[in-house]
């Protein structure tokens, strides 16, 4: 169904930009009609995306080192194409051709067997874990709301009094914008604690 290679697209922008991040790919691919412009627009759509610039970046990592051709570094804030260099038996830079996570973009049934329900859980769960409970509780302290006196607090109550702080540090009623803006990062991050 996703069954087209974006491979020789991405080498060659990677050999005019040696460093780049995935959004500067995605974004080229769209601005050479080879992705949607709406390909961001929705959680299967943006997963289908990633996975198959991915699984080009590793088909590319695996050719173009074993031809002695480039190496490529692959991590999620970062691409980047260096030049071929021998390594050593016990050298770092070997590449690991059983690495976890290439394996997994090389699978194409990957792609396929994973429906929007499964990509909005890994969101889901990545949020949960960027997020930790130091930064929930510092976000409830910024809106004024202290889990000891309000243990079981639920989010209705929290965009109540973010509504209210809201109202009181607004500029146009004299408060201070750094407040408000400190108001509005805490209540972006405890979206993502409650339903």
């Amino acid at each position: 169904m996703f069954n087209f290679d974006l491979s020789q697209d991405i080498e060659d922008f990677l050999l005019e930009n040696p460093v780049c991040t995935e959004f500067e790919l995605v974004s080229h691919l769209q601005k050479i009609g080879r992705l949607s412009k709406k390909v961001l627009a929705n959680p299967l759509s943006l997963f289908r995306c990633h996975f198959l610039i991915f699984n080009a970046l590793y088909r590319l990592q695996y050719l173009t080192f074993s031809h002695h051709r480039y190496q490529l570094d692959i991590s999620s804030v970062r691409i980047q194409l260096n030049p071929y260099q021998q390594t050593g038996e016990a050298s770092s830079g070997q590449l690991d051709v059983h690495s976890p996570l290439g394996l997994f973009y090389l699978d194409l049934s990957q792609l396929n067997q994973t429906r929007e329900q499964d990509v909005t859980k890994l969101l889901d769960q990545f949020w949960q874990h960027y997020f930790n409970p130091q930064q929930k509780i510092q976000a409830l302290n910024t809106l004024q709301i202290h889990q000891d006196e309000h243990p079981n607090i639920d989010f209705k109550s929290i965009k109540k009094q973010y509504r209210r702080l809201v109202m009181q540090h607004h500029p146009d009623r004299g408060g201070d914008a750094n407040q408000l803006i400190a108001i509005q990062q805490a209540m972006q991050c405890l979206e993502h604690y409650y339903p």
